[in-house]
């Protein structure tokens, strides 16, 4: 039975050799720094261009959403339909091939990131279901790396790393990067453990999109690692706080 393993950046995955986990390996966002998982996955531009600025998907597996790089010539066309967004560029001298995302901040507003990027690089779409293209849109990463690594077909799902299952607190920001480069928040992004039930809304919460993947795939086994290597079930009281 072919397993993955989901790392989240919560605390209680700081003493685990993350090279021995017995399974395929689905990393989020910041983990490249300290660990190649088999599949690096991110949808937050400020991430994707730290990743790509590093060239590390020239030999390594990502999953980004929306990937289709075109040549930088047709960049002042696409921008075109970003009126009063802030502009922001990088690698476009490297590459002869442009990505570009567009984003909307609560705390920094309108910005359009323009990276250059190279079209050989090792990324895949995020992919949805056959019934439901956009089955993950606006999942957390690490929920949408439980999805995609179900879509891709592995029968065991384990996920470690995710503290906010079990171990919810708003006023903490419960992730090993906190601090660095785009991890500057100072405490939990909200809608993490307290959002709305509409998993694919932008205020969805985790265990909305969790729960979703739960009831799409009922041939999967889903487990909890907290860090000791136990895996216990995920089910649906997994998320009562």
């Amino acid at each position: 039975m072919e397993r993955a393993y989901i790392i989240g950046n919560g605390p209680s995955r700081k003493g685990v050799d993350l090279s021995k986990l017995p399974g395929k390996t689905f990393g989020c966002n910041a983990l490249y720094r300290d660990f190649k998982p088999d599949y690096l996955l991110s949808g937050d531009a400020g991430i994707i261009k730290e990743i790509c600025e590093s060239d590390y998907p020239k030999d390594h597996w990502c999953i980004f959403p929306d990937w289709s790089p075109i040549p930088k010539d047709y960049k002042d066309m696409m921008l075109s339909s970003f009126q009063g967004y802030e502009i922001h560029e990088s690698d476009t001298e490297r590459f002869d091939h442009v990505q570009i995302f567009g984003n909307e901040y609560e705390d920094l507003g309108k910005q359009v990131h323009i990276l250059g990027v190279d079209p050989k690089w090792r990324i895949i779409n995020m992919a949805g279901t056959d019934d439901d293209p956009e089955f993950a849109v606006n999942f957390f990463a690490g929920s949408n790396a439980m999805a995609q690594a179900s879509i891709m077909g592995f029968e065991e799902v384990v996920l470690l790393g995710f503290d906010s299952i079990w171990n919810f607190n708003p006023s903490v920001y419960q992730n090993i990067y906190a601090g660095t480069d785009c991890y500057l928040r100072e405490k939990e992004t909200p809608r993490l453990g307290v959002g709305t039930d509409d998993p694919n809304s932008l205020s969805g919460s985790q265990d909305a999109q969790i729960r979703k993947v739960l009831d799409e795939f009922e041939f999967v086994r889903y487990y909890i690692d907290r860090g000791d290597g136990k895996l216990e079930p995920l089910k649906y009281d997994s998320f009562i706080r």
